[in-house]
């Protein structure tokens, strides 16, 4: 039993077996990189507690809030009325600074 193998097949060889060692190579490479950036498991498997904020800190909060949203009445309240005056036709009155 005699076993012949022409130039071509060898070609056809390699060119096969180097896509496969790519495939292989960029599947590793992959896995490595996966690796590197997920995060342990002990850190993904700690949840944060929800009483973490500490009650004056959420009151705090809540009294800062309050303040912006009532600067923020008082300039849609005066854009308001500088509208209405536009409307009738008055010039509001402009305040100068220095």
């Amino acid at each position: 039993m005699t076993l012949q193998i022409n130039g071509t097949e060898i070609g056809h060889a390699i060119e096969i077996a180097s896509i496969v060692g790519t495939i292989v190579a960029i599947l590793i490479s992959a896995l490595v990189v996966y690796l590197l950036v997920r995060p342990p498991r002990r850190a993904r498997r700690a949840e944060p507690e929800p009483e973490a904020i500490d009650s004056e800190e959420l009151l705090a909060l809540i009294d800062r809030m309050e303040r912006r949203l009532e600067v923020l009445e008082r300039a849609l309240g005066e854009r308001s009325r500088t509208e209405q005056l536009m409307e009738a036709g008055e010039a509001p009155r402009m305040r100068r600074t220095k």
